[in-house]
């Protein structure tokens, strides 16, 4: 008798033991492969900054103990050995005795008032930036920056009399201390202002920037002129007047550029006259232009 066929009815079985197992993953594509490395090497990166941060931080902890420590050892109370001065005009011996840090060898590092020192180094007019600090463990150090001093003004004095004052480029009235005498006996005297004093301070002299524009172009220039000029005067500003030996008035117009044009015509009539055996020049106004500048000639014979 013949078997029975299989309806076609029959259905499939659908246990997971009847499913292929031997079916390959999906391979991963070049960018999320190159997703998944910067990932994990962003991550590693993060924890390498970490771990240095961290050990740092340690490393710093320590060192402000140890500091601490040493000063807490020391009783609050460090000894000054050695005191650092660095002033291009101002001598070591007066910023001591100024500050009256001298003669005393019980300074205590810690204890002084850095501040009250800066401020009253500051108020020397003469001295336009300080910087104090203490270095640890014995030294205090004190760095002086000075005003440059381009013209001079005499004043009266109740006490002294007339005295010589010193002016740099802001206008900055003071009295200069320190600095070299051949330096500033070469800087002319300023005339045609008038000095205010306020709560013990000199004002500052207003259109100093065109003396100073007009000096410090005649320096690098033409020095030998420069070296002759006696006075300065602002009675007319802007125009400037100079004062020399030869050239008894020289007038000057301030220009957006330089000075350098009316210092050549200068140069040029100086020689020129002094050539001709010329004594000396009454005026020269260099504000003419085209026009003949000189005026009052006197021959040396």
């Amino acid at each position: 008798m013949a078997g029975k066929k299989p309806s076609k009815n029959t259905s499939k079985s659908r246990s997971w033991k009847d499913i292929d197992q031997d079916v390959k993953a999906k391979s991963m594509s070049s960018t999320a492969l190159k997703r998944a490395i910067f990932s994990r090497c962003r991550k590693f990166a993060f924890y390498s900054i970490l771990v240095i941060v961290l050990v740092g931080g340690a490393k710093l902890f320590l060192m402000t103990e140890g500091v601490s420590t040493a000063l807490t050892k020391a009783g609050k109370s460090l000894p000054i050995k050695n005191i650092e001065i660095e002033s291009d005009a101002l001598s070591r011996e007066w910023v001591l005795n100024y500050l009256g840090l001298d003669g005393d060898e019980t300074l205590n590092l810690l204890g002084l008032d850095l501040g009250s020192l800066k401020d009253k180094l500051e108020f020397q007019a003469q001295v336009s930036f300080v910087k104090i600090a203490r270095q640890l463990p014995d030294t205090l150090y004190i760095a002086i920056e000075e005003r440059e001093p381009i013209a001079k003004v005499l004043a009266e004095d109740v006490e002294r009399g007339r005295i010589t004052l010193l002016v740099d480029r802001t206008g900055v009235v003071y009295e200069g201390v320190g600095y070299d005498s051949k330096r500033i006996s070469i800087l002319p005297f300023l005339d045609g202002i008038r000095l205010k004093r306020n709560e013990g301070q000199y004002e500052a002299i207003e259109g100093m920037e065109h003396v100073d524009k007009l000096l410090s172009e005649a320096f690098e220039i033409a020095p030998h002129i420069y070296r002759s000029w006696k006075v300065v005067s602002l009675e007319e500003l802007p125009k400037l007047i100079v004062k020399s030996n030869f050239a008894k008035e020289i007038v000057f117009e301030p220009v957006a550029t330089d000075y350098r044009r009316q210092l050549a015509e200068l140069d040029y009539i100086i020689d020129y006259h002094k050539s001709h055996s010329y004594k000396s020049i009454a005026k020269v106004d260099l504000t003419m232009n085209s026009q003949v500048p000189v005026t009052h000639v006197a021959l040396t014979r």
